[in-house]
């Protein structure tokens, strides 16, 4: 018996004393705190703007293309009108719910066009921000002697021991050289 537990406890042994080195990355708060991405997301946040912007002029349209229509189809239904004044505003309205049937389609799809764009903008944005936060977790794993680097999100419990958002986040900010122009430097005060 005792030549049985020996033996399990030496086939054992190397499993507790190879546990890895890990690390975890939380992701979310890089995309907060990480220069390129509050540069990126403001630029995503002034397409939402001018997007909802140029929707709302469109909606304007069809709104005055709408009452238009429906003014038409109401003095067409006057019954003061005679037989060719009737049929001159209907043709006259099946005209304009046309224009409007088309503007309403293109208006569809414009939206859809920039909702599309934006989502695409905001989907290379992270992609970017995952593979930065990446290469920069491998160096620093490397330098911790870390095996292993997770994402925060995908543990149910770690210890803030583990957590190496912090360090990413600095070599992250270290590494990128802003794209947005450089303030202008002060002018020189009149003496």
């Amino acid at each position: 018996m005792k030549t049985l537990t020996a033996f399990i406890l030496l086939a054992v042994a190397p499993a507790f004393a190879a546990a890895p080195n890990v690390g975890v990355v939380d992701v979310a708060e890089v995309m907060t705190k990480y220069n390129k991405a509050i540069e990126t997301k403001a630029g995503i946040d002034k397409s939402v703007q001018t997007s909802r912007e140029a929707v709302a002029e469109r909606e304007k349209e069809l709104q005055s293309l709408r009452a238009d229509l429906e003014s038409t189809v109401k003095r067409s239904q006057d019954p003061i009108l005679n037989e060719a004044g009737k049929r001159s505003l209907q043709s006259e309205a099946q005209i304009k719910q046309g224009a409007f049937q088309q503007r309403q389609n293109e208006y569809v799809q414009f939206v859809q066009s920039a909702q599309g764009t934006i989502q695409q903008r905001v989907q290379e944005m992270e992609r970017q921000v995952v593979a930065d936060v990446r290469v920069q977790a491998e160096k620093i794993a490397k330098d911790k002697g870390l095996q292993l680097v997770l994402p925060k999100a995908v543990t149910f419990f770690n210890d803030a021991s583990l957590d190496i958002t912090a360090d990413v986040i600095k070599a992250l900010n270290d590494a990128y050289k802003s794209a947005a122009p450089a303030p202008a430097p002060a002018a020189p005060a009149a003496k």
